[in-house]
């Protein structure tokens, strides 16, 4: 049987609330959007991959760097824009991988994606790696995942879930989506899970539908904030 072919698409709006025009905030002289395409084209497996924005600001800084981009409408969530930008590119799997990643796991998301071709019943998937330290944990823009025996996600949070001693495992900004079920996504009803937390993962697990959390070990570091900048630079200079 033939593979089917993976996409990759890396959502990017200037307009975040925290953080205007973050996606092209300079990370060791390049602009983020850069390092986290770079890393999306280099993730085995992926047969093509391209960042979807609403700015031709960024759009102008990743086809400059060498990579593909494409416009799309404005959305409310990065999962609309990644629809958007896939609606006409023969695929099976879309990965969506959040636009502030500059140190997305490359070997983590290689396994994520030979997880979803290994068993056609996964719908959804995703990354986790363990929390670095108690800040971590603490941290509302860190979301914690919690899963069970299977490796499915229980729930996602902002708080530091579960309680009591232990390990904690924090989420990593990776979705692989069956390409028939993300266009379905979308039309799923938002939850009040999904409200509350601001989590858009939930709304999967609201309407009943797994999601499937594959480990990594790798050190996975997001951008929220500027203040964010300094310590992913330190991150990547250890590399």
């Amino acid at each position: 049987m033939r593979r089917p072919r993976v996409l990759a698409v890396v959502p990017a709006r200037w307009g975040s609330t925290r953080f205007p025009g973050k996606p092209l905030a300079t990370i060791a002289g390049e602009p983020m959007i850069v390092h986290v395409i770079r890393r999306a084209a280099r993730i085995g497996g992926v047969d093509r991959a391209l960042v979807a924005t609403d700015d031709r600001r960024i759009l102008a800084a990743v086809e400059a760097a060498g990579f593909e981009a494409r416009m799309t409408g404005r959305h409310r969530s990065g999962t609309g824009r990644v629809a958007e930008a896939a609606a006409g590119i023969p695929c099976g799997i879309v990965l969506n991988i959040q636009g502030d990643e500059p140190l997305l796991p490359v070997a983590g998301v290689e396994r994520l994606v030979e997880t979803m071709l290994g068993d056609r019943g996964i719908l959804m998937g995703t990354l986790a790696s363990p929390c670095a330290d108690d800040a971590e944990k603490a941290n509302p823009d860190v979301v914690k995942a919690v899963v069970d025996a299977r490796g499915d996600a229980l729930y996602f949070s902002r708080a530091p879930v579960p309680s009591g001693k232990g390990a904690f495992l924090r989420h990593v900004g990776v979705y692989a989506f069956r390409r028939s079920f993300l266009f379905r996504y979308g039309g799923l009803p938002r939850g009040p899970l999904e409200r509350r937390e601001g989590l858009e993962q939930l709304r999967a697990l609201e309407n009943g539908v797994s999601i499937r959390v594959v480990r990594c070990r790798a050190r996975a570091a997001g951008v929220d904030r500027p203040g964010d900048i300094k310590r992913v630079e330190k991150l990547l200079a250890g590399r």
